[in-house]
Protein backbone atom coordinates (compact mmCIF):
# COMPACT_ATOMS: atom_id res chain seq x y z
CA UNK A 1 0.00 0.00 0.00
CA UNK A 2 1.55 3.35 -1.06
CA UNK A 3 1.28 6.57 0.91
CA UNK A 4 -1.76 7.99 -0.92
CA UNK A 5 -3.62 4.65 -0.66
CA UNK A 6 -2.97 4.62 3.08
CA UNK A 7 -4.30 8.14 3.40
CA UNK A 8 -7.50 7.06 1.62
CA UNK A 9 -8.08 3.99 3.77
CA UNK A 10 -11.38 3.75 5.66
CA UNK A 11 -9.73 4.40 9.03
CA UNK A 12 -7.83 7.41 7.70
CA UNK A 13 -10.95 8.90 6.09
CA UNK A 14 -12.86 8.49 9.34
CA UNK A 15 -10.06 10.17 11.28
CA UNK A 16 -10.10 13.05 8.79
CA UNK A 17 -13.86 13.53 9.16
CA UNK A 18 -13.49 13.57 12.93
CA UNK A 19 -10.73 16.19 12.64
CA UNK A 20 -12.85 18.47 10.41
CA UNK A 21 -15.97 18.28 12.58
CA UNK A 22 -14.19 18.38 15.94
CA UNK A 23 -14.81 22.10 16.47
CA UNK A 24 -18.03 24.12 16.43
CA UNK A 25 -16.11 27.33 15.73
CA UNK A 26 -16.34 28.25 12.04
CA UNK A 27 -12.79 29.58 11.72
CA UNK A 28 -11.36 26.45 13.38
CA UNK A 29 -13.42 24.27 11.03
CA UNK A 30 -12.17 26.19 7.99
CA UNK A 31 -8.59 25.60 9.16
CA UNK A 32 -9.19 21.90 9.83
CA UNK A 33 -10.66 21.41 6.36
CA UNK A 34 -7.73 22.90 4.42
CA UNK A 35 -5.12 21.14 6.58
CA UNK A 36 -6.87 17.79 6.23
CA UNK A 37 -7.29 18.13 2.47
CA UNK A 38 -3.65 19.13 1.94
CA UNK A 39 -2.35 16.25 4.05
CA UNK A 40 -4.72 13.65 2.61
CA UNK A 41 -3.96 14.46 -1.05
CA UNK A 42 -0.35 15.60 -0.58
CA UNK A 43 -1.18 18.93 -2.20
CA UNK A 44 1.11 21.93 -2.54
CA UNK A 45 -1.55 24.32 -1.29
CA UNK A 46 -5.21 24.24 -0.30
CA UNK A 47 -7.32 27.37 0.13
CA UNK A 48 -10.94 27.82 1.15
CA UNK A 49 -13.06 30.73 -0.06
CA UNK A 50 -16.52 31.66 1.22
CA UNK A 51 -18.85 33.16 -1.40
CA UNK A 52 -20.95 36.21 -0.54
CA UNK A 53 -23.31 38.26 -2.74
CA UNK A 54 -22.62 41.90 -3.60
CA UNK A 55 -24.48 44.55 -5.59
CA UNK A 56 -22.24 43.70 -8.59
CA UNK A 57 -22.41 39.90 -8.37
CA UNK A 58 -20.49 37.70 -5.93
CA UNK A 59 -17.18 37.80 -4.09
CA UNK A 60 -15.05 34.91 -2.85
CA UNK A 61 -13.55 35.62 0.59
CA UNK A 62 -10.33 33.80 1.44
CA UNK A 63 -10.97 32.38 4.92
CA UNK A 64 -8.25 29.71 5.27
CA UNK A 65 -5.16 28.44 3.44
CA UNK A 66 -2.39 25.93 4.09
CA UNK A 67 0.96 25.59 2.32
CA UNK A 68 4.53 24.63 3.31
CA UNK A 69 5.83 28.20 3.11
CA UNK A 70 3.29 29.97 5.34
CA UNK A 71 1.66 27.06 7.11
CA UNK A 72 -1.98 27.41 8.16
CA UNK A 73 -3.42 30.90 7.80
CA UNK A 74 -6.98 31.63 8.96
CA UNK A 75 -8.64 34.94 8.16
CA UNK A 76 -11.90 35.83 9.87
CA UNK A 77 -14.84 37.60 8.27
CA UNK A 78 -16.14 38.33 11.78
CA UNK A 79 -12.92 40.10 12.71
CA UNK A 80 -12.72 41.80 9.31
CA UNK A 81 -9.40 40.18 8.31
CA UNK A 82 -10.66 38.18 5.31
CA UNK A 83 -9.86 39.36 1.78
CA UNK A 84 -12.46 39.42 -1.04
CA UNK A 85 -11.81 38.29 -4.62
CA UNK A 86 -14.50 39.25 -7.19
CA UNK A 87 -15.58 36.09 -9.03
CA UNK A 88 -15.48 38.06 -12.28
CA UNK A 89 -11.70 38.44 -11.88
CA UNK A 90 -11.01 34.68 -11.58
CA UNK A 91 -12.12 32.58 -14.54
CA UNK A 92 -11.84 29.23 -12.74
CA UNK A 93 -13.81 30.53 -9.75
CA UNK A 94 -16.48 32.03 -11.99
CA UNK A 95 -16.87 28.80 -14.00
CA UNK A 96 -17.00 26.56 -10.93
CA UNK A 97 -19.56 28.87 -9.33
CA UNK A 98 -21.69 29.10 -12.48
CA UNK A 99 -21.61 25.41 -13.48
CA UNK A 100 -21.48 24.08 -9.90
CA UNK A 101 -18.79 21.59 -10.88
CA UNK A 102 -15.08 20.99 -10.36
CA UNK A 103 -12.87 23.08 -12.67
CA UNK A 104 -9.28 22.03 -13.37
CA UNK A 105 -6.44 24.13 -14.76
CA UNK A 106 -2.86 22.97 -15.56
CA UNK A 107 0.05 24.49 -13.64
CA UNK A 108 3.62 25.05 -14.92
CA UNK A 109 4.98 22.27 -12.67
CA UNK A 110 4.55 19.35 -15.07
CA UNK A 111 1.63 17.16 -14.00
CA UNK A 112 0.47 19.56 -11.28
CA UNK A 113 -2.95 21.18 -11.58
CA UNK A 114 -5.20 23.66 -9.83
CA UNK A 115 -8.66 22.32 -9.04
CA UNK A 116 -11.59 24.42 -7.83
CA UNK A 117 -14.35 22.47 -6.10
CA UNK A 118 -17.70 24.15 -5.33
CA UNK A 119 -19.40 23.79 -1.95
CA UNK A 120 -23.15 23.83 -2.54
CA UNK A 121 -26.24 24.10 -0.36
CA UNK A 122 -29.84 24.08 -1.63
CA UNK A 123 -28.66 24.46 -5.21
CA UNK A 124 -26.46 27.48 -4.48
CA UNK A 125 -22.66 27.65 -4.27
CA UNK A 126 -21.61 29.02 -0.88
CA UNK A 127 -17.90 28.22 -0.98
CA UNK A 128 -14.98 27.22 -3.18
CA UNK A 129 -12.10 24.88 -2.28
CA UNK A 130 -8.94 25.43 -4.33
CA UNK A 131 -6.42 22.56 -4.40
CA UNK A 132 -3.01 22.91 -6.08
CA UNK A 133 -0.78 19.86 -6.52
CA UNK A 134 -0.55 16.51 -8.33
CA UNK A 135 -3.48 15.68 -10.59
CA UNK A 136 -6.25 13.81 -8.76
CA UNK A 137 -8.27 10.97 -10.22
CA UNK A 138 -12.02 10.37 -10.17
CA UNK A 139 -11.88 8.44 -6.89
CA UNK A 140 -10.11 11.31 -5.14
CA UNK A 141 -12.46 13.88 -6.68
CA UNK A 142 -15.52 11.92 -5.52
CA UNK A 143 -14.02 11.71 -2.04
CA UNK A 144 -13.47 15.49 -2.00
CA UNK A 145 -17.09 16.07 -3.04
CA UNK A 146 -18.26 13.83 -0.20
CA UNK A 147 -16.07 15.63 2.33
CA UNK A 148 -17.34 19.02 1.18
CA UNK A 149 -20.98 17.96 1.43
CA UNK A 150 -20.49 16.68 4.98
CA UNK A 151 -18.58 19.85 5.79
CA UNK A 152 -21.37 22.00 4.38
CA UNK A 153 -24.05 20.08 6.29
CA UNK A 154 -22.14 20.59 9.53
CA UNK A 155 -21.62 24.29 8.80
CA UNK A 156 -25.35 24.61 8.17
CA UNK A 157 -26.10 23.18 11.62
CA UNK A 158 -23.71 25.70 13.15
CA UNK A 159 -25.24 28.54 11.10
CA UNK A 160 -28.70 27.70 12.40
CA UNK A 161 -27.47 27.80 15.99
CA UNK A 162 -25.72 31.15 15.41
CA UNK A 163 -28.65 32.99 13.86
CA UNK A 164 -31.85 34.55 15.10
CA UNK A 165 -34.77 32.45 13.93
CA UNK A 166 -36.98 35.43 12.98
CA UNK A 167 -34.63 37.81 11.17
CA UNK A 168 -31.81 35.52 10.09
CA UNK A 169 -29.28 37.94 11.59
CA UNK A 170 -26.58 36.67 13.94
CA UNK A 171 -27.76 36.21 17.53
CA UNK A 172 -26.54 37.40 20.93
CA UNK A 173 -24.68 34.15 21.63
CA UNK A 174 -22.70 34.57 18.40
CA UNK A 175 -21.90 38.18 19.28
CA UNK A 176 -20.50 37.11 22.64
CA UNK A 177 -18.29 34.62 20.81
CA UNK A 178 -17.17 37.01 18.03
CA UNK A 179 -16.53 40.24 19.95
CA UNK A 180 -13.34 38.80 21.44
CA UNK A 181 -11.99 38.13 17.93
CA UNK A 182 -12.79 41.69 16.89
CA UNK A 183 -11.00 43.17 19.91
CA UNK A 184 -7.99 40.89 19.44
CA UNK A 185 -7.71 41.81 15.75
CA UNK A 186 -7.99 45.51 16.69
CA UNK A 187 -5.15 45.17 19.21
CA UNK A 188 -2.93 43.34 16.71
CA UNK A 189 -3.51 45.96 14.00
CA UNK A 190 -2.90 48.81 16.44
CA UNK A 191 0.44 47.28 17.37
CA UNK A 192 1.39 46.86 13.70
CA UNK A 193 0.52 50.50 13.01
CA UNK A 194 2.60 51.67 15.95
CA UNK A 195 -0.48 52.85 17.84
CA UNK A 196 -1.26 55.56 15.26
CA UNK A 197 -5.06 55.53 15.10
CA UNK A 198 -6.17 59.04 15.97
CA UNK A 199 -8.32 61.73 14.37
CA UNK A 200 -11.61 61.75 12.51
CA UNK A 201 -9.98 60.36 9.34
CA UNK A 202 -8.35 57.41 11.08
CA UNK A 203 -9.82 54.07 10.08
CA UNK A 204 -11.27 52.11 13.00
CA UNK A 205 -13.89 49.55 13.93
CA UNK A 206 -17.18 50.76 15.38
CA UNK A 207 -19.98 49.24 17.42
CA UNK A 208 -23.55 50.53 17.13
CA UNK A 209 -26.61 49.60 19.17
CA UNK A 210 -30.02 50.15 17.55
CA UNK A 211 -33.47 50.17 19.14
CA UNK A 212 -36.89 50.53 17.47
CA UNK A 213 -38.68 53.56 18.92
CA UNK A 214 -42.00 52.87 20.72
CA UNK A 215 -41.94 49.25 19.60
CA UNK A 216 -44.23 48.20 22.46
CA UNK A 217 -46.92 50.48 21.01
CA UNK A 218 -46.57 48.70 17.65
CA UNK A 219 -47.16 45.33 19.30
CA UNK A 220 -50.01 46.63 21.45
CA UNK A 221 -51.80 48.41 18.59
CA UNK A 222 -51.22 46.06 15.65
CA UNK A 223 -50.33 42.76 17.32
CA UNK A 224 -47.15 40.70 17.50
CA UNK A 225 -47.53 39.38 13.96
CA UNK A 226 -47.08 42.88 12.50
CA UNK A 227 -44.44 43.63 15.12
CA UNK A 228 -42.44 40.63 13.92
CA UNK A 229 -42.86 41.80 10.33
CA UNK A 230 -41.39 45.19 11.28
CA UNK A 231 -38.33 43.45 12.73
CA UNK A 232 -37.99 41.19 9.69
CA UNK A 233 -38.21 44.11 7.25
CA UNK A 234 -35.82 46.17 9.38
CA UNK A 235 -33.28 43.34 9.20
CA UNK A 236 -33.59 43.44 5.40
CA UNK A 237 -32.95 47.20 5.34
CA UNK A 238 -29.89 46.68 7.52
CA UNK A 239 -28.49 44.07 5.13
CA UNK A 240 -28.90 46.45 2.19
CA UNK A 241 -27.24 49.33 4.07
CA UNK A 242 -24.10 47.66 5.41
CA UNK A 243 -21.17 45.84 3.81
CA UNK A 244 -20.43 42.11 3.90
CA UNK A 245 -17.64 42.84 6.39
CA UNK A 246 -20.07 44.53 8.81
CA UNK A 247 -21.62 41.99 11.18
CA UNK A 248 -25.32 42.38 12.04
CA UNK A 249 -26.85 40.95 15.21
CA UNK A 250 -30.26 40.80 16.82
CA UNK A 251 -29.89 40.81 20.58
CA UNK A 252 -33.55 40.05 21.21
CA UNK A 253 -36.78 42.04 21.15
CA UNK A 254 -36.30 45.24 19.16
CA UNK A 255 -32.58 45.59 19.94
CA UNK A 256 -29.90 45.15 17.27
CA UNK A 257 -26.12 45.53 17.19
CA UNK A 258 -23.88 46.40 14.25
CA UNK A 259 -20.13 45.71 14.34
CA UNK A 260 -18.70 47.86 11.56
CA UNK A 261 -15.38 47.05 9.95
CA UNK A 262 -12.75 49.66 9.16
CA UNK A 263 -14.04 53.12 8.29
CA UNK A 264 -13.39 56.62 9.59
CA UNK A 265 -15.66 58.67 11.87
CA UNK A 266 -17.46 60.33 8.96
CA UNK A 267 -18.01 56.97 7.28
CA UNK A 268 -19.47 55.42 10.43
CA UNK A 269 -21.74 58.39 11.09
CA UNK A 270 -22.83 58.55 7.44
CA UNK A 271 -23.87 54.91 7.11
CA UNK A 272 -25.77 54.96 10.41
CA UNK A 273 -27.59 58.14 9.39
CA UNK A 274 -28.42 56.54 6.06
CA UNK A 275 -29.97 53.58 7.85
CA UNK A 276 -31.96 55.86 10.17
CA UNK A 277 -33.33 57.86 7.23
CA UNK A 278 -34.07 54.70 5.22
CA UNK A 279 -36.12 53.27 8.09
CA UNK A 280 -37.93 56.56 8.65
CA UNK A 281 -38.91 56.76 4.97
CA UNK A 282 -39.97 53.12 4.68
CA UNK A 283 -43.69 52.30 4.59
CA UNK A 284 -44.11 49.30 6.88
CA UNK A 285 -47.28 47.31 6.00
CA UNK A 286 -50.24 48.20 8.23
CA UNK A 287 -47.94 49.96 10.70
CA UNK A 288 -46.75 52.78 8.45
CA UNK A 289 -43.98 54.96 9.90
CA UNK A 290 -41.36 53.48 12.22
CA UNK A 291 -38.20 55.14 13.51
CA UNK A 292 -35.04 53.91 15.22
CA UNK A 293 -32.55 55.37 17.68
CA UNK A 294 -28.87 54.48 17.40
CA UNK A 295 -25.88 54.87 19.70
CA UNK A 296 -22.37 54.05 18.53
CA UNK A 297 -18.76 54.08 19.71
CA UNK A 298 -15.29 53.65 18.28
CA UNK A 299 -13.79 50.31 19.32
CA UNK A 300 -10.58 50.95 21.21
CA UNK A 301 -7.87 48.29 21.30
CA UNK A 302 -7.81 48.40 25.11
CA UNK A 303 -11.58 48.00 25.59
CA UNK A 304 -13.24 45.02 27.25
CA UNK A 305 -16.38 43.65 25.53
CA UNK A 306 -18.69 45.00 28.24
CA UNK A 307 -17.06 48.44 27.98
CA UNK A 308 -17.59 48.66 24.23
CA UNK A 309 -21.24 47.60 24.37
CA UNK A 310 -21.86 49.66 27.50
CA UNK A 311 -20.60 52.86 25.87
CA UNK A 312 -22.68 52.31 22.73
CA UNK A 313 -25.67 51.59 24.94
CA UNK A 314 -25.11 54.84 26.87
CA UNK A 315 -25.20 56.76 23.58
CA UNK A 316 -28.40 54.92 22.62
CA UNK A 317 -29.96 55.72 25.99
CA UNK A 318 -29.14 59.40 25.41
CA UNK A 319 -30.74 59.28 21.94
CA UNK A 320 -33.88 57.61 23.33
CA UNK A 321 -34.29 60.26 26.03
CA UNK A 322 -33.49 63.25 23.84
CA UNK A 323 -35.98 63.09 21.00
CA UNK A 324 -35.53 59.58 19.56
CA UNK A 325 -35.08 58.97 15.82
CA UNK A 326 -31.46 60.09 15.97
CA UNK A 327 -27.89 58.80 15.84
CA UNK A 328 -25.60 59.63 18.78
CA UNK A 329 -21.86 59.10 19.13
CA UNK A 330 -20.60 58.16 22.60
CA UNK A 331 -17.25 59.87 21.97
CA UNK A 332 -18.89 63.11 20.79
CA UNK A 333 -21.28 63.11 23.77
CA UNK A 334 -18.34 62.71 26.15
CA UNK A 335 -16.42 65.53 24.41
CA UNK A 336 -19.51 67.77 24.70
CA UNK A 337 -19.86 66.98 28.40
CA UNK A 338 -23.22 65.25 27.92
CA UNK A 339 -21.83 61.94 29.21
CA UNK A 340 -19.00 61.12 31.58
CA UNK A 341 -16.21 58.82 30.43
CA UNK A 342 -16.57 56.49 33.40
CA UNK A 343 -15.50 52.90 32.84
CA UNK A 344 -18.46 50.55 32.54
CA UNK A 345 -18.63 47.98 35.34
CA UNK A 346 -17.79 44.52 34.00
CA UNK A 347 -20.82 43.03 35.78
CA UNK A 348 -23.38 45.56 34.52
CA UNK A 349 -26.45 44.26 32.72
CA UNK A 350 -26.04 45.81 29.27
CA UNK A 351 -29.59 45.33 28.04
Amino acid sequence: MNVIDHKLSSASILDSLIAITRDSDRDAMFGSLVCTMREMFESDEVALYWVLPTSDGHEAWLVASDNPQQGLVITSQQAGTATPVPLSSNQAFAESFREQTCVSRPLPQGDHVKQVHPISAHGEVVGLLEIQGPALGEVESRLIRGFLQIFRNYIQIIDESERDTLTGLLNRRTFDKNIGKVLLATRDETELSGGKRQGSRAKARWLAVLDVDHFKLVNDKYGHLYGDEVLLLLAGLMRKTFRNTDMLYRFGGEEFVIAMNFTDLNGAKSVLERLRKTVEAYDFPQVGRVTVSIGYVRIDDQDAPSTVVGHADEALYYAKHNGRNRVCSYDELVSAGELSAAVVNMDVELF
